[in-house]
């Protein structure tokens, strides 16, 4: 019993740690020439043939840059689900006077195969000497087998552009680790690029 309970522990203690999403921005690059400082008005596009997705991140990122005080708006409330031709886009974005629009769309998900070995833990006692002591303190010791586990990296891309002059003003890539849900990784995602745009001075 002393061993499930410790099996137990253990595995609730990885849950735990597990239970949120890691992103990190694997790559940046940001226009040396632009001096705009801190952008404002932007419209956010989430490329996503999953309408529901598609808005729940639009949704999540404008109120996050909202956080920094940032006017934003998500592009499901104004773009139709359909492909929308470059001037139809251009004329939506000059009627809301958008100064810069930040658009992520999908480059893939990777799946990887990890093989962790056999390991063997001692629940830690008193060790008393002789042969009772010795089969007493072996009696605790707890063996889990060798598993397989699957390691899933959701990829994104995030672009950042000048809506009058169509110039690319930020670019940034992400990996996200072990997603437990689309929620999960929508809300890692966010707060890493948020993170990484407020390091390279476009947000407040």
């Amino acid at each position: 019993m002393k061993n499930l309970f410790y099996i137990l522990s253990t595995l609730a203690v990885c849950a735990a740690v597990c239970s949120c999403s890691n992103t990190r921005v694997t790559q940046v690059w940001k226009d040396s020439a632009y001096k705009g400082g801190p952008v404002s008005n932007i419209m956010v596009i989430g490329i996503s043939k999953d309408a529901g997705i598609r808005r729940s991140y639009e949704d999540s990122f404008t109120a996050e840059l909202e956080k920094y005080g940032i006017k934003a708006v998500p592009s499901w409330k104004i773009i139709p689900d359909e492909h929308l031709s470059k001037d139809a886009l251009a004329l939506k974005i000059n009627e809301l006077d958008i100064e810069t629009v930040l658009i992520t769309h999908l480059l893939g998900i990777d799946k990887e195969e990890v093989y962790t070995p056999p390991t063997t833990y001692m629940v830690p006692r008193y060790y008393r000497g002789g042969y009772y002591g010795y089969y007493d303190t072996v009696y605790n010791y707890v063996h889990q087998p060798g598993y397989y586990t699957t390691h899933t990296t959701v990829r994104l891309e995030t672009n950042l552009y000048d809506s009058k002059s169509a110039d690319l003003i930020w670019s940034a890539r992400s990996a996200t680790l072990n997603p437990y849900s689309d929620t999960d990784a929508i809300r890692s995602v966010i707060k890493a690029l948020a993170k990484n745009m407020k390091g390279n001075g476009l947000l407040p």
